[in-house]
């Protein structure tokens, strides 16, 4: 199996911390290059002496169960779920529906 790898992208947080955004994949290929696939592209910043960079990484990938989100709170599949009391009703038919009245001319 191709070794895998996370592309992230820094940046700075009001408080000086540094968060860490998934741009995307790269991929280890037969010739012993990698293959980039980009969901984003990172945007260039202004570094603490004055110059501009463009800054991308590839990381080796957390696992997603235990991966802190940038604000130190887990990731969104760890979550327990929250009742809002909506509930899941259509509050409407669809046309074509012979049993309600439906909300289509």
């Amino acid at each position: 199996m191709a070794k895998r790898f996370d592309i992230v992208t820094p940046r700075k947080g009001r408080d000086g911390k540094t968060f860490w955004t998934k741009i995307g994949v790269a991929f280890e290929n037969k010739t012993g290059g990698y293959n980039l696939s980009f969901e984003a592209l990172p945007i260039a910043s202004m570094t603490d002496d004055g110059s501009i960079e463009t800054r991308a990484i590839m990381m080796e990938p957390r696992e997603r169960d235990d991966a802190p989100r940038g604000n130190g709170t887990p990731a969104r599949n760890n979550r327990a779920p929250v009742d809002d009391g909506l509930g899941d009703d259509v509050p409407f038919a669809y046309a074509g529906e012979p049993s309600r009245r439906s909300v289509f001319p």
